[in-house]
C-alpha cells in the first residue's frame, strides 16, 4: 500500500464529482532568468531592485548533443543496415509492461537507452541489440533478445544487462562477449527483479527494478529474492469461461517473506559476489530497502531494515570483496523507521542525510566514515525536500512546514554548516519559492484556500521589495472554512468544511466524510479551490494526526493499532462542526473512502454509531490479510501485537455494524485481495446485518473507475444520507 494509494482517492472522488479537494494553482508571473541576477516578466528582463527594463543576456549555447540528435543520428545509421522501416519503429517506440503490478509480466521493446554523457546508445530491433557509438557508427552486438525484460545500460555505455526467463545476463558492447549472471533462477528465486511484495511496498508501484549500475560502468549490483515458502494467492478472474488465475506470491501479515540478498557482479569477467550480510542475524529477518553507488564507485551502498522496519542501517560494500561496514544507524524504540532518500553526495566527500530521529525529518552533513559534520536543518516542523543546492556557496533552500501550519509549503535557507536557517517565505499558502544567484532574494509564489495567488519578490532577510501581482477572490466564490480543531485530549487537528450551495442557515444538512487517513498521508492542503461546492451536503475533510504531515511525532499515533485514533480524531472534528454550525445534522454524517480510506469507513461504521451510512472501496477489514512488509512497519507482526490486529480489525467488528454500508471492491485486486470484501461481508451475514450492500466490479485491479460506480456512489448518497 504504497503512497500513490492516496492518488486513488482523486480518481475515485472523480468518477462522482463528490469531493471538494479538487486544487488549483496560479500561474508563475515572473521567474528568474538563467543568470539568475534578473527577473524575467511577460518577457522583459528587469533588474530586479529598481525594476528597470533591461537588455536581456544571451543565454550560453549548448554544444553537447541532446538524446533527440542522439535518436536522430542512430536511427540514420541504423538505415544503412537495410533493417525493415517498421523494425525500427518499434525499437526506438518503448513498449510498456502487459501488467504493471504483476511480477514477470512481459514489457515491449526497451526503446532506445544511451549512456550518461550520450556518446553511446543502445536499441533492441526484432531481438538483435545494436549500438551506436558516436564518431564509429552503429554494430550489431548480439541477438536472442525477443523477450529480455529489465533491460538496462551501463551509465559509462559499455555493457547491458537484462533479464532471459529467470536469470540475469550482461554483455559487452564491444565484443558481445556474455555472462550469464544466474543459472538457477525459478518461480520463487528472482534475480535482477523484485516480486511483488518488494515492488509494491519498498521501490514503489509499478517499479520491478533491482539491478543498480555502477557510475564506472565496472560493476553491477542486483538483488536476489528467494521467495520459497511464501504463500501463492490465486487472483481469479472469473469473465472467462474457464477462469483466468494469476498465482501471486503474495506474503500475507506473519507468514514467511521473502528473502533478499545483495550481489555484485563485473562485466570484466563475469565475476560474482555475494554481499556480505552475516552482521545480521537470522531472527532480524532483514529487508534490503533500497541500493546504490558512491560517486567515485569505489562502493556499494544500500539500507537494510529487520522485518518491523524498528531500525534502519546505511551500510557500505566493496565491490570487489562484498566485505561491509555500517555507516549510520537508526532506530526508534516507540515506532517504526521509514526508507527516506538515499545520501545525496558533496564534491567535498561529505553527503547529506534525511533523518526522522527528533520526530521530526530534518538534514544532515556526514562524512564517509559515518561522523556527523553539521545538523543543518533542526526544530519542531518537517522538512520535505531539498529544492536548490548550491555547494560552491555552501547552502541550500529546503522546502518544509513550520511547528503550527502543516498543511502548507514554506521554504528554508539553510547553511551546509548548520549555522544558518532562515524562513524564506511569508504568511499562510503553499509556497514556491526560487532565488537568486546568490541567495539575497527570493521570489515567492503563494496561493491559500481565500486567496487565488500572489507573487511577491523579497529580499532572504525578510524585507519585501515589491508585489509582483495578486488575484482577488472571485465575488461568487465562497472559500472553504479551515479551522484547527482542539481534539478530546487537547492535540489539534486541521480540518477543512465546503458549504453546500445556496446554504440557508435555517435548514439543516447532511455531513459527508471523504478520508484516506494512511500513514502520513494528509487530505487537505492550503491551495485555492475555486469555486467548486457540493450542492446538497456540507463537506467535511479532516487531516487525523497520524495523516497530518506534521511529523513522526505526530504520524505514529496509528502505530500498532490502526483505525483507533484515526477515528477519534474524525469523532472529535464532528462534534466540533455539529457545535459550531446548527445547520450541520448529527444525525446524517456520511463517511467514504478509498484503500485505507476504505478500511476508515468501514472502521467507522463499525465501531462509532456517529455515521448515519458510509461507503468503503477496497478496504483492508482484517490486517492479517494484507502484505508483511506494508502491516508490520506499522503493526509489528500478528504474532507480536495480536491485540492492535484485533483492535484495528473490521471483520471481527462486524456485529457492531451501525449505519448503511455500501461495499466496493475490483475483483481482480492484486493490491488489497477481494478476500477482504467476503470476509467482511461473511461476517456480517454471519452476525445477521441487513444494513449493508455490496458491488463487486469484474476485470478491475485496486482503481476502479467508470460511470457505474459514480452514479451508484450518488445513488446510495441520496437514498441514506
Amino acid at each position: 500500500m504504497t503512497r500513490i494509494l492516496s492518488m486513488l482517492i482523486g480518481v475515485f472522488f472523480a468518477v462522482s464529482l463528490l469531493s471538494p479537494l479538487s486544487g488549483q494553482r496560479t500561474a508563475e508571473g515572473a521567474k528568474w532568468a538563467h543568470d539568475r541576477k534578473h527577473v524575467v516578466m511577460g518577457g522583459e528582463w528587469h533588474d530586479p531592485v529598481t525594476w528597470k527594463v533591461v537588455e536581456p543576456v544571451e543565454k550560453p549555447k549548448s554544444t553537447g548533443s541532446t538524446a533527440r540528435d542522439v535518436s536522430r543520428r542512430f536511427r540514420e545509421a541504423l538505415e544503412t543496415k537495410k533493417l525493415k522501416e517498421d523494425v525500427v519503429k518499434r525499437a526506438f517506440r518503448r513498449g510498456g509492461r502487459e501488467h504493471l503490478t504483476i511480477p514477470r509480466a512481459a514489457e515491449g521493446s526497451p526503446g532506445m537507452h544511451s549512456s550518461r554523457d550520450l556518446r553511446t546508445a543502445v536499441v533492441v530491433a526484432d531481438g538483435d541489440l545494436w549500438a551506436w557509438h558516436d564518431g564509429k557508427g552503429v554494430h550489431r552486438v548480439t541477438s536472442g533478445l525477443d523477450d529480455a525484460r529489465r533491460f538496462e545500460l551501463s551509465q559509462d555505455g559499455s555493457a547491458v544487462s537484462y533479464i532471459k526467463g529467470y536469470d540475469l545476463f550482461m554483455t559487452r558492447l564491444r565484443d558481445g562477449k556474455t555472462h550469464r549472471i544466474s543459472d538457477d533462477g525459478g518461480e520463487a528465486l528472482f534475480y535482477g527483479e523484485l516480486d511483488w511484495v518488494y515492488q509494491e511496498e519498498v521501490y514503489g508501484r509499478g517499479n520491478f527494478k533491482a539491478t543498480w549500475w555502477s557510475p564506472t560502468g565496472a560493476h553491477i549490483a542486483y538483488i536476489r529474492t528467494d521467495e520459497s515458502g511464501v504463500d501463492t494467492f490465486m487472483v481469479v478472474d472469473h469473465r472467462p469461461q474457464a477462469l483466468r488465475i494469476e498465482d501471486l506470491k503474495y506474503p500475507k501479515a506473519g507468514t514467511t517473506n521473502p528473502r533478499a540478498t545483495l550481489w555484485i557482479a563485473r562485466p570484466k569477467d563475469g565475476k560474482k559476489v555475494a554481499v556480505d550480510l552475516s552482521r545480521y542475524d537470522k531472527a532480524d529477518e532483514i529487508l534490503i530497502v533500497r541500493v546504490g553507488w558512491t560517486p567515485e564507485a569505489d562502493a556499494c551502498m544500500f539500507k537494510v531494515q529487520n522485518r518491523e522496519q524498528t531500525w534502519l542501517d546505511l551500510v557500505f560494500a566493496d565491490p570487489d570483496s562484498g566485505k561491509t561496514r555500517v555507516v549510520i544507524h537508526e532506530q526508534s524504540d516507540d515506532s517504526w523507521v521509514n526508507v527516506l532518500s538515499m545520501p545525496r553526495w558533496l564534491e567535498d566527500g561529505t553527503f547529506i542525510w534525511e533523518s526522522e530521529r527528533t520526530g521530526f525529518k530534518h538534514y544532515y552533513r556526514y562524512d564517509r566514515t559515518g561522523k556527523l559534520k553539521a545538523t543543518i536543518t533542526s526544530g519542531d516542523w518537517n522538512a520535505r525536500r531539498i529544492q536548490t543546492l548550491n555547494e560552491d556557496q555552501g547552502w541550500m533552500v529546503v522546502t518544509g512546514t513550520t511547528p503550527d501550519y502543516a498543511i502548507g509549503s514554506h521554504a528554508y535557507l539553510a547553511t551546509l554548516d548548520g549555522k544558518k536557517l532562515v524562513r524564506l517565505t511569508k504568511g499562510m499558502g503553499d509556497h514556491r519559492a526560487s532565488v537568486n544567484h546568490d541567495a539575497t532574494m527570493v521570489l515567492d509564489t503563494f496561493q491559500h484556500f481565500t486567496d487565488p495567488g500572489q507573487q511577491w519578490l523579497r529580499r532572504t532577510d525578510g524585507t519585501d521589495v515589491r508585489k509582483i501581482y495578486g488575484k482577488d477572490l472571485p465575488e461568487d466564490v465562497e472559500p472553504p472554512l479551515w479551522k484547527q480543531v482542539q481534539c478530546r485530549d487537547g492535540e489539534w487537528v486541521d480540518v477543512l468544511v465546503t458549504k453546500p450551495a445556496d446554504l440557508d442557515p435555517e435548514k439543516k444538512y447532511p455531513v459527508w466524510i471523504s478520508t484516506y487517513s494512511g500513514p502520513d498521508s494528509p487530505t487537505i492542503r492550503d491551495r485555492y479551490l475555486g469555486a467548486g461546492r457540493p450542492a446538497w451536503y456540507v463537506g467535511l475533510n479532516v487531516n487525523v494526526r497520524s495523516a497530518s504531515g506534521r511529523g513522526m511525532k505526530y504520524t505514529k499515533a496509528c502505530y500498532r493499532q490502526f483505525g483507533v485514533q484515526e477515528l477519534k480524531d474524525i469523532e472529535d472534528a464532528i462534534d466540533w462542526l455539529c457545535a459550531e454550525f446548527p445547520w450541520a445534522d448529527k444525525d446524517r454524517v456520511g463517511i467514504t473512502g478509498w484503500s485505507y480510506g476504505g478500511f476508515m469507513a468501514a472502521f467507522a461504521l463499525t465501531h462509532s454509531k456517529k455515521f448515519k451510512c458510509g461507503i468503503a472501496g477496497a478496504g483492508v477489514y482484517g490486517w492479517d490479510l494484507y502484505d508483511t512488509i506494508y502491516t508490520e512497519r506499522y503493526m509489528a507482526t500478528p504474532q507480536n501485537n495480536p491485540e492492535g490486529y484485533l483492535a484495528s480489525s473490521v471483520v471481527a467488528a462486524a456485529k457492531n455494524l451501525h449505519g448503511e454500508l455500501l461495499i466496493l471492491h475490483g475483483m481482480i485486486d492484486d493490491n488489497v485481495h477481494a478476500q477482504n470484501c467476503f470476509q467482511f461481508v461473511g461476517a456480517l451475514q454471519k452476525a445477521n446485518k441487513q444494513n449493508f450492500q455490496m458491488m463487486v466490479y469484474p476485470g478491475y485491479r485496486h482503481g476502479v473507475g467508470g460511470r457505474h460506480i459514480g452514479r451508484l456512489r450518488a445513488r446510495f448518497m441520496k437514498e441514506n444520507l
